[in-house]
């Protein structure tokens, strides 16, 4: 395999775009790969975060000659405007570019809030790379139709898990999960809206909410809906604590109004839960509706509630969506068919 330069958020950093890191870091200590990996931006105020970014640079520049291609993770806005000076650096000493494209809000930030200069400035800086790898079909479309890459320049990698060995997961149990940043694009207050529904039928069941954010407004609005003791807001999970959080749940939901391919999606599959999602980004290509996963209008409360009465009331159904669900992880989005692909990518670029 070639020498990768990595560059992104911190490994500890919240959201999926670590996680994709991490998965990556894994498999290249497993394997003796030949990956480095450099952080970019951590958690903290605008000064941490520039100091990380100078350090960083400085040490990317030092690195630079030594590798055979650069790895850039980036999302959208801040994320493209520092990691365009990284990229440039590597133009600059000839060295290939691999730009890896995440973040549901890229299609929002370029055609809502990009004037026409910085469009420009996006489409020459992902002209400029080797290739660009994108999370869904959804995304090369996107890129192809709004001409910011050419089509010989664009891969699709589907982001993956490392899967479970075991699938723990007590389907008896009436635990709906939650897990990704509270916020209005994530839509857990439909979550909350569609629980009420749900408990009046099925007052066993909880609700667990995983993930930063406004998570204060989050626990009042379970509070004015009445359902507050039923509703457990635990904060960012990693590590065993999300592992936890998993194991201890049936199904899990995740009702967003756009993504990219959610990484806690993958996650859930994973373990075995029953998943329930709005048919956005990446998910239609993960979940056959029916068959290994549920799938519900955005922003349609009843539908949402209807599909969790559904679950409960039958957990056969329930362990038979969560167990196909997992086969489907292990067969198309495991961490190995991932590496596969990408280790294909590092190659062609390289050759």
């Amino acid at each position: 395999m070639p020498k990768v330069l990595m560059i992104g958020p911190s490994l500890d950093a919240m959201g999926g775009i670590s996680t994709v890191e991490n998965n990556i870091m894994k498999w290249s200590n497993r394997n003796e790969g030949s990956i480095e990996f450099i952080s970019t931006t951590a958690e903290g105020g605008k000064l941490k975060k520039l100091s990380i970014a100078l350090v960083a640079y400085m040490k990317y520049l030092s690195r630079l000659n030594a590798c055979d291609l650069v790895h850039v993770h980036m999302a959208s806005r801040g994320s493209y405007r520092r990691k365009k000076i990284f990229m440039r650096a590597a133009f600059f000493r000839n060295k290939p570019v691999l730009l890896h494209l995440h973040g549901s809000e890229f299609g929002v930030w370029f055609d809502e809030e990009c004037g026409e200069a910085e469009r420009r400035d996006i489409s020459h800086s992902f002209e400029c790379c080797s290739k660009v790898v994108v999370l869904s079909e959804e995304w090369k479309e996107f890129l192809l139709k709004r001409h910011i890459c050419s089509l010989d320049r664009i891969v699709v990698v589907h982001n993956a898990v490392d899967v479970p060995e075991v699938n723990a997961i007590d389907y008896s149990c009436n635990t709906v999960l939650f897990m990704g940043r509270l916020d209005a694009r994530k839509s857990p207050d439909l979550l909350l809206r569609a629980a009420k529904h749900v408990l009046k039928t099925y007052p066993d069941a909880r609700f667990v909410f995983g993930g930063d954010g406004d998570v204060p407004a989050y626990e009042q609005l379970a509070d004015e809906l009445g359902i507050g003791d039923r509703c457990s807001f635990i904060g960012w999970a990693k590590g065993e604590k999300k592992d936890e959080a998993f194991r201890n749940s049936s199904m899990f939901c995740l009702p967003s109004k756009n993504e990219g391919m959610p990484m806690s999606v993958l996650e859930a599959m994973s373990y075995g839960l029953a998943t329930i999602a709005t048919p956005v980004g990446g998910i239609p290509q993960v979940i056959t509706d029916g068959v290994d996963g549920i799938m519900f209008p955005v922003d349609d409360v009843d539908a949402l509630a209807t599909k969790l009465e559904n679950l409960m009331s039958d957990t056969s159904y329930k362990e038979m969506i969560g167990i196909q669900g997992r086969a489907r992880i292990k067969d198309a989005f495991s961490l190995t068919a991932f590496m596969n692909r990408l280790g294909m990518v590092y190659e062609d670029i390289c050759r």
